[in-house]
């Protein structure tokens, strides 16, 4: 690296993290623990701070055979070291953010983007709702994402490096970054970079590239982080079953189905269809949509470079790469979750960054429109705050001197922002009025947050529910109801609540609860999840109060086989009830 450049590096990548990390510090550390799934990863986590064995995750001291331990073992650290708290669990998040959006960062560089266009383009990467989900929340796919970026940015350098040791050097880094996303989550680690290269190679005919020792020398570093825990996993008890339910169930049954068990069959639950992701995917990157939009059409005439500009239309050709081919394979799965394309929105970034790095040239009218609403869909997220914020008020969700301050902030640093943006553009500076609107993006939602997020957590405190449950059933014999990981990972969390599943498995609840009762006589007690949701001031101030009633529990009363003892909810979330033996 040149001297001369690295404190021009240096203060890119301080500009990026003071910018994001608003964001990021509320979102990992401003909140609790919030379903969907971060109730189970936290009880993951939890086991893996706790003395024993750590070769694989355990949920409730059960394998839990989804993912590899990578994330998991750090955030045991983490709560090890700084207590068992939401904020200890996350903490490694910032890690993990940090370094994949820099490492952005310095790919768009790398791809010939000056660092003008390079920070506006790391806000980009980092804040794109999807990403900015994957970022905070506690799971693995932050890894996953952050050893993506790094993958990438090896990728890149090797490619283009001449052969030798500084082009095996890049590649080892994306061998590094392909190792640290198949230990977070499995082969979603090495199929970005291995779709990425192929396709390029595919795309410029430079099969050559195959058979350069410099691509594959790198492999060793991948056998020394990845070996080792194979080799543990296949010499623990029931080994063969594991790696079975890691490496085949768990990947192939993503994208067909496959004999197995019935919980490791993953092609029931959350169902793609032709096109979801498409459909989806202009929700996945708002607020910055229509810059994409702008950036694919530019994309349409600048891979097909002339011989002057090879370079350039080479950088085009890959940030495609990074992103088109992995969604046109998740297109094919048959699952679908948002937070699964989170690896391809890099290169979404990477598309923005050539874009705006391109835009010190007479924009097109595509390009001021695609500046215009980006602008305006920021004030539109602000704007839904600010209501939001007027709803908590009014249904008294939330103090009404708290709600005033913040929206006032809101509206006044959304609004400055955003007239900046708009003056940057008037002036031709499209990396300033892109980071300009970030800020109004950012301000709105870190500031809303601060009222938000604790209306969410009184309905998200699912620990304090545990905690009732453990103290009301500490003398008695307690069954879970066909349970999901939620109630599973809740009781479990710093509680060890002794329980038996009674798993339906399709059949009529009544007789597994009758026979449970008649095992355990008077001091048997059954916990179910109850339909819907409790009701709560806001509901009351809207007028929607859910009406689905007690389901399963409901039915189980009326039959005679069980009374409901006690009722556990939390406003605007989950509901319980605990089942005695009718006397």
């Amino acid at each position: 690296m040149n001297t001369a450049t690295r404190p021009l590096r240096g203060r890119l990548a301080l500009a990026i993290l003071v910018a994001l990390a608003p964001l990021w510090l509320v979102g990992m550390f401003g909140r609790g623990l919030w379903t969907p799934d971060e109730p189970r990863e936290a009880d993951i986590a939890w086991r893996m701070s706790q003395p024993g064995d750590h070769v694989l995750p355990q949920l409730a001291g059960t394998p839990f055979l989804e993912k590899p331990p990578l994330s998991y073992w750090v955030s045991g650290a983490a709560i090890a070291a700084w207590g068992d708290t939401p904020g200890s669990a996350r903490a490694p998040n910032l890690l993990y953010a940090a370094v994949g959006t820099i490492a952005i960062a310095a790919l768009l560089l790398a791809l010939g983007a000056g660092a003008a266009a390079a920070l506006p383009a790391a806000l980009v990467a980092g804040s794109a709702v999807t990403a900015l989900r994957v970022a905070i929340w506690l799971a693995p796919d932050a890894a996953l994402v952050c050893g993506s970026s790094l993958a990438l940015l090896g990728a890149w350098r090797g490619y283009t490096a001449p052969r030798g040791r500084r082009k095996a050097w890049a590649y080892a880094l994306m061998h590094l970054g392909a190792a640290m996303g198949f230990m977070a989550k499995s082969a979603p680690g090495w199929l970005l970079p291995a779709l990425t290269l192929l396709a390029l190679m595919t795309w410029e005919r430079r099969w050559r590239e195959l058979v350069r020792w410099e691509l594959y020398a790198g492999l060793a570093l991948q056998v020394l982080l990845i070996a080792p825990w194979i080799a543990a996993v296949a010499h623990a008890p029931e080994g063969e079953q594991s790696l079975r339910a890691l490496f085949w169930h768990n990947v192939v049954g993503r994208f067909t189905h496959v004999a197995g068990p019935q919980a490791l069959d993953y092609t029931t639950g959350h169902p793609n269809s032709p096109g979801k992701y498409l459909l989806e995917l202009p929700v996945y990157l708002l607020p910055w949509t229509l810059l994409v939009i702008a950036a694919l059409a530019r994309a349409w005439g600048r891979v097909r470079g002339s011989a002057a500009g090879a370079v350039r239309a080479t950088a085009w050709r890959f940030a495609l790469c990074a992103c088109l081919p992995f969604l046109l394979l998740l297109s094919l799965a048959a699952t679908a979750r948002d937070i699964y394309i989170a690896p391809a929105l890099p290169g979404f970034a990477l598309l923005v960054g050539l874009w705006l790095d391109e835009l010190r040239h007479p924009p097109s009218r595509l390009d001021r429109l695609a500046l215009t609403g980006t602008q305006l869909l920021a004030g539109v997220i602000a704007g839904a705050l600010l209501v939001g914020l007027l709803v908590l008020a009014l249904s008294g969700e939330a103090p009404v001197p708290a709600c005033a301050g913040v929206a006032i902030a809101v509206a006044v640093a959304a609004g400055v922002a955003l007239l900046r943006a708009r003056t940057a553009q008037r002036q031709g500076r499209a990396p300033a009025t892109v980071a300009w609107t970030y800020s109004a993006f950012a301000a709105a939602v870190s500031l809303g947050a601060l009222v938000v997020f604790p209306v969410i957590d009184r309905g998200q405190d699912l620990a304090a529910v545990a905690r009732q449950v453990h103290a009301d059933t500490a003398q008695q014999s307690l069954a879970l109801l066909d349970p999901d990981e939620t109630t599973v990972a809740i009781l479990d969390h710093g509680l060890r609540t002794p329980f038996t599943i009674l798993a339906n498995d399709g059949r009529p609840p009544g007789p597994a609860v009758s026979e449970w009762f008649l095992a355990r006589g008077a001091q048997a007690r059954v916990l179910v999840l109850l339909p819907g949701r409790a009701g709560g001031s806001l509901s009351r101030w809207s007028g929607h109060a859910d009406t689905r009633g007690d389901g399963i529990a409901a039915q189980l009363e009326q039959s005679g086989r069980a009374v409901i003892e006690r009722r556990y909810q939390l406003p605007q979330g989950r509901r319980y009830a605990l089942l005695a033996p009718r006397t």
